[in-house]
């Protein structure tokens, strides 16, 4: 596909035990976009986000990544793409034994990166994000924003092609729900990470001039934004 979206969801539909949840689905996200997928619980969201992360395949149409038609991927490719994806989540998922730079360093060392290197990337992007100064403190000691912060910086330290943050803000305060999407928005306007973000929070979406998504009936909906 000569200049392809990055994500491209073609009359997608997915059917689980004869149970039809997608009926209907077209997305297109260019390179370094951001966008949201919207849903009630139940809706889809996280069947849309399996597939384009290649989780699962669609029972119909097809699902483009960077102009590739992912039913044609072998094993290795898709694995190659979801080391490409950075993930961020309601709950943030730390191991509370380790320190924010352990829970950080931690994709770096499966991929065994040398410990230097390691120590470089992990100091840098702690510091991108606002935590330079909490590096020894263990996510007990953290507030739930710092920790959704420190979730947000595992997800960044493999230089991600795509964030894919699942209801990063739902469990924290309005104020701190705030600096976390515009933490997002900051990074996304690098123009090195596009980012689709599954949120229930409408208000959130209004506020912005960002497209969104909205599955309703288990059709896809576009929304282009305010502006």
């Amino acid at each position: 596909m000569v200049n392809a979206p990055f994500i491209y969801l073609n009359e997608v539909c997915k059917v689980y035990d004869n149970n039809m949840v997608i009926k209907q689905a077209d997305l297109m996200i260019p390179r370094s976009g951001f966008a949201f997928l919207l849903g009630s619980t139940g809706a889809g969201k996280s069947t849309i986000l399996k597939m384009i992360s290649g989780e699962i395949k669609p029972t119909k149409g097809r699902v483009y990544i960077k102009g590739q038609d992912t039913s044609r991927w072998s094993k290795s490719q898709k694995a190659a793409w979801r080391r490409k994806i950075g993930y961020v989540f309601q709950e943030d998922r730390l191991l509370s034994y380790q320190t924010v730079f352990e829970n950080v360093a931690l994709p770096l060392e499966i991929q065994e990166m040398p410990r230097k290197k390691i120590k470089e990337k992990v100091r840098s992007i702690l510091k991108v994000i606002g935590l330079g100064n909490r590096i020894n403190a263990f996510p007990d000691q953290l507030s739930g924003g710092e920790r959704q912060r420190v979730s947000l910086a595992r997800a960044l330290v493999s230089n991600p092609e795509l964030i894919i943050a699942d209801e990063p803000t739902a469990q924290l305060d309005p104020q701190t729900a705030a600096e976390i999407f515009n933490l997002l928005v900051s990074l996304n306007r690098t123009g090195r990470i596009t980012i689709l973000m599954a949120t229930h929070e409408w208000d959130l979406v209004e506020r912005t001039n960002l497209p969104a998504y909205f599955i309703k009936d288990g059709s896809l909906l576009y929304w282009e934004g305010t502006s």
